[in-house]
């Protein structure tokens, strides 16, 4: 994810102290004599099954292959040696990763693992943007992300590796799926390949809400994890537990299982003493337009400056109407009317919501060049639309219309149960028509930059200032015509800071009212779970080293944190070996303080099909 600076505009997680991101480069033997020769090793099958049918093709797997809850040293040693390496031929790897003490920690560990597998890791670090501006570029080997669930659903994640939507080759529309290069010609076994593809296939040709449709869908989606375990191209290493931490002064109601980043600080804080504005810590971020925002430190202003059609309550996985009011489906789910609310205002002196403003803002999501987030309009929902040779949107032909003043429709391509979660999704929200001239018809009142630094919504609070950078500020002040619940606050006022130990050093001081804890810092002997309501634990935690004990609540996110390679650099053995010699148990409780569960699927429990007794019966073979 999600994930701090811009995070890749489709909601990979963002670095936070307790869950830093981290990535990859390396060079490797390409060719020549003695190089290794990729499936040479196990293939990571010594399950009890090959995962071959009687033709010799890929049919899945009995249970997680890599020695799981160990530190496998040996069967990493093996798989390498199996496949040419040795003493005098080590394969180099470059790691990547976002500063963070944590997964610094981490790394060093799996480094001195390696060593022994003959594969020499080296370590380096970059602000979050450099991480993904690498990433998409291929310009690495091995690295490592997160994904907080955009909609409830277990094809959310599994896009991610979906083959052709991996490959970040600058033709064509943008992909969504991890940073893979999964090609043709990759460094895997082809008919795994062929077998991802068709899975996904599966999911996605099955779209109706039938009985019949979902078992397909659940079918595929855990045939993948098993896919994904044979090729080894991503690691899933946790599923992150996000905490939150208030001081008394605050009357706070924690986000649910869809994290920080989909709720509202007009719903989540209740009330403040002493003081009418909300103090926060920010990480960085590069734009608050929400066509091009998708990284949870721009995604939570954007939350409170924008509103979507639909939204999810408070962060949990409970969508509810926002701008509009009522709504139909047709039968075969691919045409969806809405009614706006009437009297809806826009911050300034924009005037009311209305359904030209809706359909300008769908049309720039899909159209605008400006837009870093045409996976969800285009690949998730598939609206309708033309394109041109080159694969372009042809200007004006997305299919969004105004039906009325206030009602307009949306029609897709194809079948999709979730689109009413997906419209919940900030990139959706609202802006004024024609306030930007990037899609054909409009000359715009103010330039992208301008409006992308500048922003304009109709949300519970109103864009103030900001200065960009570490050490900078945001603030946005209480909209007073706010169509939905009314803010406890008179504003937001948000201290950019990117060096977790200063973020702590702040907090400890009493500058910022609510706010995460560093692993490095977090001490869970300190943590007193009083009750659980609604799948989130709250309590206290101290006394920290200022002698105050303050609020706590903890739920488990719908999210994964993973490793995964670049599958035109890095051969199966040495992601095999990087397999075995992570050991999830061990990092979760001893690098990430127990604030996470292991992962052994990249699906997470709440939306694992059959859920959290199914995911674990599953990878264990049961």
């Amino acid at each position: 994810m999600s994930e701090e600076s811009d995070f890749d505009r489709r909601k990979f997680l963002q670095a936070t102290g307790a869950a830093a991101l981290t990535a990859s480069v390396a060079g490797c033997t390409d060719g020549g004599e003695g190089s290794p020769t990729e499936g040479s090793g196990n293939g990571g099958t010594d399950t009890g099954t090959d995962g071959q049918g009687g033709d010799g093709e890929f049919t899945g797997l009995d249970s997680y292959p890599y020695s799981p809850g160990e530190t496998d040293v040996e069967s990493a040693r093996q798989v390498m040696e199996e496949a040419g390496y040795g003493p005098d031929n080590r394969f180099e790897l470059d790691w990547l990763q976002y500063t963070s003490p944590a997964w610094k920690e981490m790394a060093n560990t799996i480094r001195s693992r390696l060593e022994s597998a003959y594969i020499d890791m080296s370590i380096a670090e970059a602000d979050f943007s450099g991480l993904l501006n690498r990433t998409e570029k291929g310009d690495m080997q091995a690295f490592t992300l997160g994904w907080i669930a955009d909609y409830p659903a277990p094809q959310n994640f599994l896009q991610l590796v979906d083959p052709e939507n991996t490959i970040y080759d600058g033709e064509g529309p943008a992909p969504n799926g991890a940073r893979l290069f999964w090609t043709e010609d990759s460094e895997t076994d082809t008919d795994v390949r062929n077998f991802m593809t068709e899975q996904f296939d599966q999911i996605q040709n099955n779209p109706q809400q039938s009985e019949e449709a979902q078992q397909a869908r659940d079918e595929a989606a855990v045939k993948m994890e098993e896919g994904l375990w044979e090729s080894a191209a991503l690691l899933p290493m946790y599923h992150q537990v996000s905490q939150s931490f208030w001081y008394d002064r605050l009357d706070y109601s924690p986000p649910g299982g869809m994290g920080g980043s989909r709720s509202k600080e007009n719903i989540s804080v209740k009330g403040l003493e002493g003081k009418d504005r909300l103090d926060k810590i920010s990480a960085t971020f590069s734009a608050l337009d929400p066509i091009a925002s998708g990284n949870t430190a721009s995604g939570g202003k954007v939350m409170n400056l924008f509103d979507a059609p639909m939204n999810y309550h408070n962060g949990t996985t409970e969508v509810r109407n926002l701008l509009v009011e009522d709504y139909s489906v047709s039968d075969d789910l691919t045409e969806y009317e809405f009614t706006l609310k009437e009297g809806i205002q826009f911050h300034g002196d924009y005037g009311e919501v209305t359904a030209d403003d809706m359909v300008y803002s769908i049309r720039r999501l899909v159209e605008s060049s400006n837009s870093t987030n045409t996976y969800f309009p285009n690949s998730v929902l598939n609206i309708e639309r033309e394109t041109d040779d080159d694969g372009n949107v042809v200007p004006g032909s997305t299919g969004v219309e105004a039906t009325g003043d206030y009602t307009f429709t949306v029609t897709l391509q194809n079948s999709f149960p979730f689109a009413l979660s997906v419209l919940a999704y900030s990139a959706f929200s609202v802006v004024p028509e024609g306030i930007v001239g990037d899609i054909e018809g409009y000359e715009g009142e103010m330039s992208w930059e301008e409006f992308s630094t500048n922003p304009v919504g109709c949300g519970p609070f109103q864009f103030a200032n900001w200065e960009s950078g570490n050490g900078g500020e945001f603030n946005a002040d209480k909209f007073d015509d706010y169509h939905g619940q009314e803010p406890a606050i008179e504003g937001i006022d948000a201290a950019i800071i990117t060096d977790t130990n200063a973020q702590y050093n702040y907090f400890l001081n009493g500058n910022a009212d609510v706010s995460a804890i560093p692993t490095s810092k977090y001490d869970p002997n300190k943590v007193s779970i009083e009750e659980t309501v609604d799948g989130i634990d709250r309590g206290t935690y101290g006394p920290m080293e200022n002698d105050e004990t303050v609020n706590m609540a903890q739920t488990p996110t719908i999210n994964t944190y993973y490793v995964a390679f670049n599958m035109q650099e890095v051969p199966k053995p040495v992601r095999e070996a990087m397999a075995y010699v992570i050991n999830r148990p061990q990092f979760v409780d001893s690098v990430f303080k127990g604030r996470g569960a292991p992962a052994y699927h990249l699906t997470p429990t709440q939306v694992f099909p059959g859920g959290a007794s199914a995911y674990e019966s599953h990878w264990q073979g049961e």
